[in-house]
């Protein structure tokens, strides 16, 4: 119980006077070797009782003076109590940041994120941040190193010599909408029986571009881009209908159950996938808010055609598999146009008719919305 009682006494009594007591020192990791960074506070209370603060360099013990040590004591005062034994081990983990006298102080945590507005990285007292404004990197308040010779590109750093490549070279996943482009009047077709969908019928390219210098300015740069990508028509009808081969060319008829009798449909849909290819100068700014613009034609090759439809209640999902008298071949236009700080818009227009002629409608794709990378 005397144990208790004197690490009680030794603990109220710093909270009191602070840093003094019958002996206050400083010692670099108690004089070991190698370790001159690291310091210690050792208060003694008479010849069996001390009490030692431990921080990685003085700076860390300084911080002990915004934290309310009476409120510490207490807390550890109630757990001590909550004890019946004569000598007591207590390890806990105390949250630092109740504690302290001034909220607005609290340590924030190390972290790591990256995002549209940059990559932003937090080490102790240490920041880096790269963003549009350059490189810069912080010890606690003050500003050590900066390079504002960095500069945002598209979704891309280079430096502002204008040495890299285009903004689009890479990787690309680009996400959207398709719908018709075109949609003539053709006998013998009600356009109600082949409509789409608005937000249902979705766009996907997933894709690589290469890229070659042509003119390089200080403020803006020429390229002309090379792409290759696999994308994906998905055409949902919208309404109880789907597409028909026949000998002739293609229906758009109700779906019907084994009986005949048509049923409501949960999804109708027709997908196409196509393997592409593409070329695209573009044109690159270093300051601007319009990071790119790039405007190209492209030429694509189907790679099948199927139906997907899903009767409500119920989970099967039927596919039909055929060519649905679809063109091979698809070519177009295209543009897109990027903005600093946010994902780059594109569009993409077909010049061709989606189906072969007097086989069915007489439409023209038309495909837009961001790309992610």
């Amino acid at each position: 119980m005397k144990s208790k009682i004197y690490a009680m006494a030794a603990l109220f009594i710093l909270a009191a006077i602070g840093t003094r007591a019958d002996s206050l020192k400083f010692s670099n990791e108690f004089s070991r070797p190698g370790a001159r960074d690291k310091d210690s506070i050792i208060v003694t209370f008479g010849d069996k009782t001390r009490l030692i603060i431990y921080g990685e360099n003085r700076a860390e013990l300084e911080r002990i003076m915004k934290y309310d040590l009476n409120a510490l004591l207490r807390d550890l005062k109630v757990r001590l109590d909550s004890t019946r034994a004569d000598t007591t081990l207590l390890r806990e983990e105390f949250d630092g940041n109740k504690y302290l006298k001034n909220p607005g102080d609290v340590v924030e945590k190390d972290y790591v994120r990256i995002g549209l507005r940059g990559i932003h990285i937090k080490d102790g007292d240490t920041k880096v941040s790269i963003d549009g404004k350059g490189v810069e990197v912080k010890e606690g308040d003050e500003v050590v190193a900066s390079d504002s010779s960095y500069r945002r590109i598209g979704k891309r750093f280079h430096r502002a010599s204008w040495g890299g490549s285009s903004p689009r070279k890479g990787f690309n996943v680009a996400f959207g909408l398709n719908t018709y482009g075109a949609n003539e009047a053709t006998p013998g077709y009600d356009k109600a029986t082949y409509d789409l969908k608005p937000f249902g019928s979705r766009y996907v390219s997933l894709g690589y571009v290469a890229s070659a210098n042509v003119i390089r300015g200080k403020n803006a740069r020429l390229h002309l881009d090379f792409g290759i990508d696999f994308s994906w028509y998905n055409m949902m009808y919208d309404g109880n209908n789907t597409i028909e081969k026949t000998d002739d060319g293609v229906e758009f008829n109700d779906v019907v159950n084994g009986q005949g009798q048509p049923v409501e449909v949960r999804k109708s849909k027709l997908v196409v996938p196509y393997v592409n290819l593409s070329i695209m100068p573009t044109l690159s700014f270093s300051r601007s808010f319009i990071s790119y613009i790039s405007a190209g034609v492209y030429g694509g090759y189907r790679i099948g055609s199927y139906t997907k439809v899903r009767v409500y209640g119920t989970k099967d999902v039927e596919h039909d598999r055929k060519n649905f008298y679809i063109e091979d071949l698809r070519y177009g236009l295209a543009a897109e146009i990027g903005i600093r700080n946010f994902p780059d818009f594109f569009v993409n227009y077909d010049l061709n008719n989606l189906y072969e002629a007097n086989r069915g409608p007489s439409v023209r794709m038309l495909s837009f919305g961001v790309r992610l990378f």
